[in-house]
């Protein structure tokens, strides 16, 4: 059963996927609210969100098959948040 159905149970993945849609829209409407808008600011709020959520969906005593794909994008994403904050450093030793 591929569909969602009210009152079905959700994988850890699926909950994970709509929290982390959930927070990137907060954290939007609230750069929003605050004339904020630096896509490196919400690119590093998002891969903080990303980072939180896929520690909390890590599974303790398995090891299932999408878990490898979740830390590459894991790898990517510390990488892209690395140079965001190596970027912001930079711009903010050069004022």
């Amino acid at each position: 059963m591929c569909g969602f159905v009210i009152g079905s149970t959700m994988h850890k993945k699926d909950i994970a996927s709509i929290t982390l849609a959930a927070w990137m829209f907060t954290v939007s409407g609230l750069m929003h609210l605050l004339h904020a808008s630096e896509l490196k600011m919400f690119l590093g709020f998002a891969l903080v969100g990303f980072f939180v959520i896929v520690y909390m969906i890590h599974p303790m005593y398995t090891k299932p098959r999408y878990i490898r794909d979740v830390y590459h994008v894991a790898m990517v994403a510390t990488v892209v948040f690395g140079i965001v904050t190596y970027l912001r450093m930079l711009e903010l030793l050069n004022w």
